[in-house]
């Protein structure tokens, strides 16, 4: 049996004990696992705080973590020492984080926090995956280029020969399980469950993990609240 798996998980959003349930009893992770996660830890949810500390923690016990950077975290990371910035991410869901911190901005947060956030990659690739929080742009000669729109683009337009004939596989936007389900057969596999929105919108609610080898999807429902 195949002992090597690879793992994608979908936005967190804080919301720590799903998470948690998905990783050690749900998939079982095991230091033998490749695990890459598709950014958005932080923001809305109760428990970003514990969210990357639990991050911090697998990796420091050697497990193969890999994070790429999602659009909260770029608000964040442009917050520090910029006002207006700093009430950009207020609108979109900081005033979880700070709470979660016990901090009034991201400045405050200590220096393995901060090294967290700003190490953060924009892609991985794996096999035939490029793993990117938002997309890709298609518009110019090398997508790679644009990490803007790795981190907020929404477009569903793929050109899997620019990128080697590989396939996306994004977060970033919120999916029911059946559109997930759907798209694991197209070029942008989505894995986004909207965890955080559990009860705001009909077929939100779940945290999703994806094992390429098997395209085998994990599907973890909000414990959170």
């Amino acid at each position: 049996m195949n002992s090597d798996r690879v793992f994608v998980v979908g936005d967190i959003h804080g919301c720590f004990k799903t998470l948690e349930n998905l990783l050690l009893n749900k998939i079982q992770i095991k230091k033998e696992d490749t695990l890459y996660f598709l950014g958005d830890y932080i923001d809305r949810g109760p428990s970003s705080k514990e969210v990357i500390d639990f991050l911090i923690d697998l990796k420091t016990k050697g497990f193969n973590i890999n994070c790429v950077i999602g659009n909260h975290e770029q608000l964040l990371l442009d917050s520090i020492n910029n006002d207006e910035k700093f009430n950009i991410w207020l609108y979109n869901g900081a005033t979880a984080t700070l709470k979660s911190f016990l901090i009034a901005k991201a400045s405050e947060l200590s220096e393995n926090y901060l090294s967290f956030f700003r190490n953060l990659k924009y892609y991985y690739i794996h096999n035939g995956f490029v793993i990117v929080h938002g997309g890709l742009n298609f518009d110019i000669e090398n997508p790679f280029e644009d990490t803007e729109s790795m981190i907020w683009m929404r477009n569903d337009f793929v050109i899997p020969s620019v990128i080697g004939n590989k396939k996306l596989i994004v977060g970033h936007t919120p999916s029911p399980i059946e559109k997930i389900r759907y798209s694991l057969n197209t070029d942008k596999i989505m894995l986004d469950g909207g965890c955080v929105y559990k009860g705001k919108y009909v077929g939100l609610g779940n945290l999703v993990a994806l094992e390429l080898n098997t395209m085998q999807l994990f599907i973890m429902p909000n414990i959170d609240f």
